[in-house]
């Protein structure tokens, strides 16, 4: 063999140790990450379950609570019309009773008075014969 051969091969032998040494890396490399993954999953793992657990449990409370309102909702949209019809009806009872109460009011005030008169009518010529039978 050539020299050039000879430093060709050297080469070669180099490079294929150095490939070695990349695949011992990558292989240890692969073990490292496996333990470590296992020995964090390991302390993680069992806490991350029971916040899952309780995250579930919660969701499943506000699901149930959401579920509600929309319940309570729909209920609401019914009753608003309704009770505001019944508001507007109530309005209308209560004006109308006042209404009422003061035109009876008035009408009483108005039959008093044309009483009062035809009364003092009355007295005032009765007084006019009290004189007039005085004065004989």
């Amino acid at each position: 063999m050539s020299e050039e051969e000879l430093r060709a091969q050297e080469l070669r032998d180099k490079i294929n140790r150095i490939a070695i040494k990349i695949e011992n890396l990558e292989e240890t490399a692969k073990k490292k990450n496996s333990y470590i993954e296992d020995l964090i999953n390991k302390e993680f793992n069992p806490k991350i379950r029971e916040v899952e657990i309780k995250l579930q449990k919660q969701q499943a409370k506000l699901d149930d609570f959401v579920s509600k309102i929309d319940d309570f909702t729909s209920k609401k949209k019914e009753l608003i019309p309704i009770i505001k019809k019944l508001e507007q009806e109530y309005n209308l009872l209560k004006k109308n009773n006042k209404k009422s109460i003061k035109e009876n009011f008035r009408s009483i005030a108005k039959e008093k008075r044309t009483k009062t008169k035809e009364i003092d009518r009355d007295i005032k010529l009765l007084e006019r014969e009290l004189k007039s039978e005085q004065g004989k």
